[in-house]
């Protein structure tokens, strides 16, 4: 009987002197891959930053022009505008700050033309500008800005709920010493005054007294507007200014 068929067929050991070698070979296909695909990454970044910044310019130019004219923006030119910023968004979903232009791009004043006649009714699109500031403080709770704009989309479309509140409370957490932040908070803090939660009153005003040391004429104009010129008028910069003055009679 041949005893060499019940041998066990011996498999061939790879040999240790070239593992290394293969090693470092896959390391360096690997990370070539991982670079490849970084740089691809890198360069759709670039090139939607490219379409923000041209739409940003855009913007800014149809808005200096409607300034000029006194009339809004029209809807052709800002449906251009928000096309460029939501094929970026497309090309970056990840960055917060396209969120926030695309938000701003939804609020500015546009000429309504399902007016006949009419060049200066302004519509404006308030859900999805609420939509793109609520993806913005997803992906960066920490921009004051975005929250005091997802307060500010909230109160204009009726919504004055928890929500809102906590918008604002983040808002003022995040951003007491910002400028825009702080007209938004006093904005709507004045307005919504009597609902709002009597926690809030004291973080407002102190907003307001932030504001009013490089703005105050900014802050008495808000202040004037939502009827609460007292609150402000205790300010000691500002007691002395003509609007705070007493009136006669």
């Amino acid at each position: 009987m041949d005893t060499a068929n019940h041998q066990k067929t011996k498999r061939p050991r790879p040999d240790p002197h070239l593992l290394p070698g293969l090693t470092s070979r896959c390391t360096t296909v690997i990370g070539a891959m991982l670079l490849a695909g970084l740089c691809v990454l890198c360069a759709r970044w670039g090139f939607a930053d490219l379409i923000v910044t041209d739409a940003m310019s855009r913007q800014a130019y149809l808005q200096a022009q409607a300034a000029r004219t006194g009339d809004p923006v029209t809807a052709q030119g800002a449906d251009e505008v928000i096309a460029a910023l939501l094929r970026a968004q497309h090309i970056d979903p990840h960055n917060p700050a396209t969120a926030e232009q695309l938000g701003g791009a939804y609020t500015i004043d546009v000429q309504d033309t399902r007016q006949q006649g009419s060049h200066r009714a302004v519509i404006r699109q308030w859900p999805k500008a609420f939509e793109q500031y609520s993806r913005a403080v997803a992906l960066r709770p920490t921009s004051p800005y975005a929250w005091a704009n997802r307060a500010w989309t909230k109160y204009y479309q009726g919504q004055l709920d928890t929500g809102l509140y906590v918008a604002l409370q983040n808002a003022i957490n995040l951003g007491p010493w910002e400028p825009e932040v702080q007209f938004v908070v006093v904005d709507l803090g004045f307005a919504l005054w009597d609902e709002m939660p009597v926690n809030l009153r004291p973080q407002v005003i102190a907003l307001a007294q932030n504001g009013q040391r490089r703005y105050g004429a900014q802050i008495v104009t808000i202040a004037r507007k939502r009827g609460r010129l007292a609150e402000v008028c205790k300010f000691e910069k500002l007691a002395s200014s003509p609007a705070c003055a007493p009136h006669p009679g």
